[in-house]
């Protein structure tokens, strides 16, 4: 994996997915049609007021390419109702974190969370983190945080059909 760096700070997400892709991010841009920098909120500020992205768009690019994306949440949560206080976080015995840590060192993929102030997301290869804000290090809870960036989801993406024989 190689990293690629953030021209503009609503283009992490693809970023994120052009590296666990190993493909340029223009070719993935291209692909979804759209640079996220259209202004679609005016009253928001930056980069608020972006469109951005969704990760089904990013999802579809995966899955053109013969890759699937499956989401490991660190903290599952139970919601019986789409409004309502009744939510229950499933907690694993073996730990979320450990659970999470090992999904991170066996697969490739991109995670997403908080950084300082927003939303972020990084792209990881067993076990290291490529940041498209500039760093690459070995992925732990703490070296995260460190990094003020605060996991949410991983999501795996895994070669399907004819790739997984190549």
């Amino acid at each position: 994996m190689e990293l690629q760096q953030c021209p503009e700070p609503w283009m992490c997400m693809p970023l994120a997915f052009a590296m666990a892709l190993d493909m340029p991010v223009a070719d993935l841009l291209a692909a979804v049609g759209h640079d996220g920098g259209e202004i679609v909120f005016p009253t928001l500020p930056e980069p608020l007021c972006r469109r951005c992205f969704h990760i089904q768009e990013l999802i579809q690019v995966a899955i053109a390419r013969g890759y699937a994306v499956t989401p490991v949440e660190l903290f599952p949560v139970l919601q019986p109702t789409a409004a309502g206080p009744f939510q229950k976080t499933i907690l694993y015995p073996d730990n979320n974190w450990q659970r999470f840590a090992e999904t991170i060192r066996a697969s490739r993929g991109v995670i997403d969370g908080t950084g300082a102030r927003l939303g972020h997301m990084v792209a990881y290869d067993h076990g290291r983190i490529y940041d498209p804000k500039g760093p690459v290090y070995d992925y732990s809870r703490l070296a995260c945080e460190a990094h003020q960036f605060y996991t949410r989801c991983a999501w795996r993406i895994d070669a399907i059909g004819d790739r997984a024989c190549e």
